[in-house]
């Protein structure tokens, strides 16, 4: 309580009332070193950020920073003056940008503290005692529900893609699997992944095509993105070891925790199947559920080992938001499907964007082996009467 005075006392002598729906206070030790704010939000499919150095708003004013001040040390403050999308805040090294001070000590030296209100009500607080990197993103916070989710966790820099390449069928780590960057007019050199399976690279905004081969797997094609925010982007990327059987392949980010691959088809007997995790049954003698993952990022992988004459469905299931009707976390999680067959990517494809829902249908395989896309979030009340 008297961390939350202190902080409404000091909103108060800077004159500032509470009329926005959010309020997100940035307060640091600037003895240590000069840290900065961003606020990054996606509305209506649309997106926008705001730094907290100077005084600036996005989307017709829905969401603001006030700038900084140091009048009572270093402040930074944000408003969000809405009850709809969904934001993700960061914090910087002021000056990561210039390389002037390339030290990633410095922010958890400033002693950032973090406060987020809804009116006058203190939602949640954080402290960044810990960590290495010249960024930082702290929680994200759905605006309808005013849901937070503390996501601490630093990167090296800015500006950064950072590529976790593993196994499709066992989501261990895939070492010196060789990784090419094209798009924009930059050209990119080769990378290697290391150990723990990951690659990062620099890049300016905008979007790029990632390619990871290894003799053994299955030549795989990413598309990968710089955002406006300039903020550091992660990947799963599954590499499916060679086959000529249908291998469908999801991964994800961290949030949600639980995304499930359901396939239904028929049976080489005639019959009908629905698999997913709670019904791994055997087809001709197969378990077609290669994978389940259910702490994030994937991969979750299914093969279909004795193809019949049908149709196919593939489908993804939000668990960890199945009782949600209005969560839009599956649509905003990421989430990319890779279908491969006779050893080659033939189709890849990205979850919808902020649309609600917790069942993202994604395809078809028709009789004649065509893939007639579908790529719809819907809700669904009982994943098990899927169809």
């Amino acid at each position: 309580m008297k961390r939350l005075s202190i902080i409404l006392i000091m909103l108060a002598a800077l004159g500032i009332c509470f009329a926005a729906e959010y309020h997100i206070v940035l307060t640091w030790d600037e003895m240590e070193g000069e840290l900065n704010g961003v606020l990054t939000g996606v509305i209506a499919g649309n997106s926008a950020s705001v730094s907290g150095v100077a005084a600036s708003s996005a989307m017709d004013g829905k969401f603001r920073s006030l700038g900084e001040t140091m009048a009572l040390g270093s402040v930074q403050r944000f408003d969000i003056n809405v009850t709809e999308g969904y934001f993700s805040f960061w914090i910087r090294d002021k000056f990561v940008d210039d390389d002037i001070n390339p030290d990633g000590d410095l922010i958890r030296r400033s002693q950032p503290k973090i406060e987020v209100f809804r009116g006058t009500k203190l939602l949640r607080g954080f402290s960044i005692e810990k960590g290495n990197g010249l960024t930082c993103k702290v929680f994200s916070l759905d605006a309808a529900s005013g849901a937070i989710d503390p996501e601490i966790r630093f990167y090296p820099r800015t500006k950064m893609i950072l590529a976790m390449v593993v196994d499709a069928l066992n989501g261990k780590p895939v070492p010196d699997a060789t990784v090419e960057i094209s798009g924009g007019e930059e050209r990119f050199p080769s990378f290697a992944t290391d150990s723990m399976g990951y690659a990062a690279f620099p890049v300016e905004i905008g979007a790029y095509n990632m390619n990871i081969s290894l003799p053994g797997y299955i030549r795989t094609s990413f598309p990968v993105e710089m955002n406006f925010d300039e903020n550091p982007h992660e990947y799963v990327i599954a590499l499916a070891p060679e086959t000529r059987e249908y291998r469908i392949v999801l991964t994800w980010g961290s949030r949600p925790a639980d995304l499930d691959a359901h396939l239904l088809g028929p049976t080489p007997e005639g019959s009908s199947f629905h698999i997913w995790y709670r019904n791994r049954v055997l087809i001709g003698g197969k378990d077609f559920l290669d994978r389940d993952k259910t702490t994030g990022y994937g991969p979750e992988t299914i093969t279909i080992y004795k193809p019949a004459i049908g149709e196919y469905l593939y489908a993804v299931h939000d668990y960890s938001n199945r009782r949600n009707s209005s969560s839009k976390a599956l649509s905003r999680s990421d989430a990319t499907v890779q279908i491969y067959a006779e050893n080659r990517l033939l189709k890849t494809f990205k979850v919808p964007k902020d649309h609600p829902g917790n069942m993202w249908q994604v395809f078809k395989i028709d009789k004649n082996h065509v893939i007639n896309p579908i790529n719809s979030v819907t809700w669904i009340q009982d994943e098990q009467k899927m169809q």
